[in-house]
């Protein structure tokens, strides 16, 4: 007689049963969940090891040259703004302001500090009252213009670090292309292209490192500029060694002189390169302007600001015919002398 057999109180739920009777390389543990299961490590790893043949950089050159071009747009106004501060600036001196304004104007204490060193005596108090009456509408004035000036051009710095952050990734996937794409124009190079790309994100991510921990490892000058020239000088380093293999294999006519492998537009993109790495907004307030006492070096510090904000402005617009020149060396060279696959375990 078939009796009916009772469901188990604490039964496999059936939802994972497939589990159970599958290719144990299927199981979900723990360690699965995290990092992925066998199968898909094996599928992630014959992807990556696949061959691969010559890819078109275009895609990625047409999202950097707009990146670049909305990075000049925005330095063109940060250098203006810059003038603007300036003459306000200058304005200050004109009226016997020497001693900078605190930019915030509820801290009344440092109000009541300019206010004296300016000879502004009237105001002495932070009682409303009082205040109420003007004592300290001449100081106040004064404060609210140097809050203007600096929020604005602080605003334009966030959204330029910001589409710099962006291009990071656009860039990053044209020079990792673009490395792979050498040895398929059958140049032969040892160099791994991730490898090199993370070594400069690495690079750069110690750059700036530098920059903003400098000044709290010493506040004496020499010492925070030795801490942040040793960061600096590696990233030019990785940078140099990253082009070097990239034009040697994009031409077709290789020079054995290191020099003349480079062509002018690289030199001067170069150039400009080391250029912005000393002179930029973060490096201007940390370094150059740190310790600015008066308006007078106040001034000096904006010059600074409008001179990186035109360093900028070079520095994109040679960044863009860098990356074209790129792309159109390796697309002739491509046609000329053709491709070949690449086997990585080969």
């Amino acid at each position: 007689i078939l009796t009916k057999q009772k469901p188990k109180k604490f039964g496999k739920p059936k939802s994972f049963s497939k589990y159970s009777n599958a290719d144990p390389l299927q199981k979900t543990s723990l360690l699965s969940k995290v990092f992925g299961n066998q199968k898909k490590l094996d599928d992630a790893r014959d992807s990556f090891f696949s061959s691969y043949d010559f890819e078109s950089n275009v895609n990625p050159m047409r999202l950097i040259s707009l990146l670049l071009l909305i990075s000049t747009i925005l330095c063109i106004a940060m250098f203006f703004i810059e003038r603007s501060n300036e003459n306000i600036y200058k304005s200050w001196t004109y009226q016997g302001v020497t001693t900078i304004p605190p930019s915030n104007a509820l801290d009344f204490d440092l109000v009541i500090e300019f206010s004296k060193k300016e000879n502004f005596d009237k105001c002495d108090t932070n009682n409303p009252k009082k205040l109420l009456d003007g004592i300290c509408d001449e100081s106040l004035q004064f404060v609210n213009d140097m809050n203007k000036t600096q929020s604005r051009s602080q605003v334009l710095y966030i959204f330029q670090f910001l589409l710099m952050f962006i291009l990071f990734f656009p860039l990053g996937t044209f020079f990792h292309r673009t490395l792979r794409n050498i040895k398929t124009l059958k140049y032969q190079t040892s160099l791994s292209p991730e490898k090199m790309i993370v070594w400069i994100y690495f690079a750069i991510f110690l750059y700036f490192l530098a920059i903003f921990t400098a000044r709290f490892i010493s506040k004496e000058f020499n010492i925070a500029f030795i801490f942040f020239l040793v960061p600096l000088s590696f990233l030019v380093f990785r940078i140099l060694k990253t082009f070097i293999e990239i034009y040697k294999g994009s031409l077709i006519d290789v020079s054995e002189n290191l020099f003349t492998t480079f062509t002018l537009k690289f030199k001067l993109w170069i150039t400009t390169f080391i250029a912005v790495l000393f002179f930029n907004p973060s490096t201007i307030t940390r370094f150059w302007a740190y310790d600015s006492v008066n308006v007078g070096d106040l001034i000096e510090g904006t010059k600074l600001m409008y001179f990186s904000s035109l360093l900028l402005i070079i520095f994109s617009l040679l960044t863009l015919a860098m990356v074209v020149e790129i792309y159109k060396l390796q697309e002739i060279k491509k046609i000329k002398t053709g491709s070949i696959t690449i086997d990585p375990l080969q």
